[in-house]
């Protein structure tokens, strides 16, 4: 028999290939300078966006079968992130194990985005849902069930804001540094969101 018609070779192929080089054109985007240090799962790469200068550790595990994660740019990210994008339903006159992704109701999975210029620490998993707000730092350990704010610090389990980076005014002299007037965030929002 010929080895390329080998069901088990081809199988631990294309095992391999998936895991420690995912193609760029099977992500719903990739953009520029993008560093992934393999190995890493990723469930469904057309619901991965990722944006210019990030950089993904490894042993990262991405669970996205039906809603998307977005990662909009300028993130570092630390070894074996956990991304879940969908949670598991209850069915009345059901076992756990006989619901699948065509029979779960709907609601059950929703979009997680990672905004700009976040730190993610190692072993970080982030549940369906959550948005993390630009700047932020996320301690090593935590689970991020709820939305983070901008430019906090933010660990634990679950995830809870710890302190803000700066003042009010020291954030907005960040902003004008790195984004135009349009994409700021304003100060009366900073205000409300310090406080």
């Amino acid at each position: 028999m010929n080895i390329k018609q080998n069901r088990f070779v081809r199988g631990v192929y294309f095992f391999l290939r998936d895991v420690f080089a995912p193609s760029k054109r099977k992500f719903g985007a990739y953009g520029s300078n993008v560093t992934i240090i393999p190995p890493i799962f990723v469930g469904n790469p057309s619901n991965v966006y990722i944006g210019d200068d990030v950089g993904i550790g490894p042993n990262a595990v991405i669970s996205t079968i039906r809603a998307k994660l977005i990662i909009k740019g300028k993130c570092a990210i630390a070894e074996r992130l956990t991304v879940h994008t969908g949670n598991h339903a209850r069915i009345c006159g059901k076992f756990i194990t006989d619901i699948t992704e065509t029979n779960k109701p709907e609601g059950y999975d929703k979009d997680v985005v990672i905004e700009e210029d976040v730190w993610i620490g190692c072993n970080v998993t982030i549940l369906s849902g959550v948005t993390i707000g630009r700047g932020s730092t996320i301690a090593a350990g935590a689970v991020v069930n709820k939305d983070i704010p901008p430019y906090c610090i933010a660990g634990g389990v679950p995830a809870k804001v710890i302190k803000y980076y700066w003042s009010v005014d020291e954030i907005l002299e960040h902003e004008r540094h790195l984004y135009v007037e349009e994409k700021r965030l304003s100060k009366s929002f900073l205000e409300t969101l310090v406080k």
